[in-house]
């Protein structure tokens, strides 16, 4: 049997594509689309409920996402533990809005921890099918092509939304999520390494210590300490920015419902052949180039967002808004991959990926928690939100200007 757990054959690229489709319909679909209007609308929530129901999600995540990457290192495999995640995220996905209220918030909470910890070990396959000459353009290939999940998700609530309601759709995006996973399951191979699991005690163990370990030799390499500082502020930014457009699209710019979900199809429909453009960038001009270029990009997009209302400009610039949305998403994802990897050595990939994701949670509790805090709690709305969220990535743009690549 191959000892990678996915081929670098054309069959094993093209499955492990399809399989970010899947995560990119979750992303746009159901956290940032059907179950905050649900919530806020349908249930009688805020930004606050929605906000602070996220913040907890990722603080969970942020506590395991070290330990599962490292796991997953200790016992050398991946296509296990994603199998295991994704499938019972998508069963909690299918079941939101069928018990009551309370249920359906935990329900969306274990959904999205699982994603995001099926996410670790998604990303480390990378380094099973590609080399250091094509890392950009199959992980753009990934994104560009991954951003039709989150077409399948706006024409799907065009569709059904007013028609059938956000429980039905909860079912439907569960169902097509495990139809965009699938191809990636049957392919894999579920390897198991020469490490003897001889006690499930001993490998968490293993998993914590060396989590910690990975976690305080961080600051020893400057580049990557440097670049784990500067993702805290400009992905609290743009994950806050994101999952709350819909809600600052329709409650703030008054927007109709069709309206923001036309503008998100616009901005993701650019974002399929950003995807590969910024793929061959990255491997022409590096991945630390193009990341600065991007996160520079969501500070004038947010600011821009915040101005808008604020000083009644046309409305037409909002589909400005959505495009540089689109572009700019997929290269931030297209360069910070191949980063990671250019940062870790060949048997700590999903070491190092956890402690990444490890950041972004962080950075993911605290953006949508001060959203929901700056907006609900101190009532400032959720201008003063998205204004907050700028600065962060103006934070982040200027933390990664002051690296310098050892």
């Amino acid at each position: 049997m191959s000892k990678n757990e996915l081929s670098r054959s054309k069959l094993g690229i093209a499955s492990w594509v399809v399989y970010d489709m899947g995560n990119t319909l979750f992303s746009a679909g159901i956290v940032g689309l059907v179950f905050p209007l649900w919530l806020t609308r349908d249930m009688a929530g805020n930004d606050g409920t929605f906000g602070f129901s996220l913040s907890i999600s990722m603080v969970i995540v942020f506590i395991l996402s070290p330990v599962a990457g490292t796991i997953s290192d200790v016992t050398k495999r991946k296509m296990p533990f994603l199998l295991f995640t994704t499938l019972v995220a998508i069963f909690a996905t299918a079941l939101i809005g069928v018990f009551n209220y309370e249920a359906s918030i935990v329900l969306f909470c274990a959904a999205v921890i699982l994603i995001h910890l099926a996410n670790i070990f998604y990303n480390a396959l990378l380094a099973d099918m590609t080399t250091e000459s094509n890392v950009g353009y199959i992980g753009g290939l990934g994104v560009g092509i991954g951003y039709i999940g989150a077409i399948l998700a706006v024409v799907c609530g065009l569709l059904f939304y007013d028609s059938e309601g956000p429980v039905f759709l909860f079912k439907l995006m569960a169902l097509l999520m495990f139809l965009l996973v699938l191809p990636l399951f049957l392919s894999g191979h579920y390897f198991i390494g020469n490490t003897e699991i001889t006690e499930l005690r001993s490998v968490l163990l293993r998993a914590l210590r060396q989590a910690f370990l990975s976690l305080w030799h961080a600051r020893k390499k400057k580049v990557w300490a440097m670049f784990l500082f500067a993702r805290f502020w400009y992905f609290s930014s743009i994950y806050a920015g994101s999952v709350f457009a819909v809600l600052y699209g329709v409650e703030t710019v008054d927007l109709s419902e069709k309206e923001v979900q036309l503008i998100l199809a616009v901005g993701i429909i650019f974002g399929i052949p950003s995807g590969a453009v910024w793929g061959f960038l990255v491997d022409k001009y590096g991945s630390f180039l193009n990341l600065k270029i991007n996160v520079m990009a969501w500070f004038l997009i947010l600011g821009l967002a915040a101005l808008l209302p604020v000083l009644d400009l046309p409305g037409e610039l909002w589909w400005a808004v959505g495009v540089m949305s689109g572009v700019f998403m997929a290269g931030l994802y297209v360069s910070e991959r191949p980063f990671v990897l250019s940062m870790s050595a060949p048997d700590t990939v999903s070491e190092y990926f956890a402690v990444y994701n490890m950041v972004g949670r962080l950075a993911a509790i605290t953006g949508p928690f001060a959203w929901g805090y700056i907006s609900s709690t101190l009532g400032l709305g959720q201008v003063a939100s998205i204004t907050w969220l700028s600065i962060c990535s103006l934070i982040g743009f200027l933390v990664l200007i002051c690296t310098k690549l050892e």
